[in-house]
């Protein structure tokens, strides 16, 4: 399955997978420490006017973070989390991972 495509049940077991964290939490929807993951391990998100908004992401990562240093892919989504969580998926794992469900 190809990281751009990933929602719902599935990309959050594979964000919270990424992040060494307990499943369970609706990522899309209902992100604890959004702000400060996006600060922490060095994020980058916005919306792009000539996709009709729709909300590119990459991460870029620092030293000592949880997520590899360097540029993952960037990866698009409808709202900055989804776009987040699959950058996250996609710097972690690549551009394809299996279904975790």
């Amino acid at each position: 399955m190809k990281t751009s495509e990933l929602g719902g049940a599935t990309l959050h077991a594979w964000i919270a997978k990424a992040l060494g964290e307990e499943p369970g939490t609706a990522y899309s929807t209902s992100w604890p420490g959004f702000d400060q993951l996006i600060e922490r391990e060095a994020i980058h998100v916005a919306p792009m006017p000539g996709k009709a908004y729709q909300w590119c992401s990459i991460v870029v990562g620092r030293p000592g973070g949880r997520l590899p240093e360097g540029r993952g892919p960037w990866q698009e989504g409808p709202n900055p989390r989804i776009a987040v969580g699959r950058a996250i998926v996609a710097a972690r794992y690549g551009s394809e991972v299996a279904d975790l469900l």
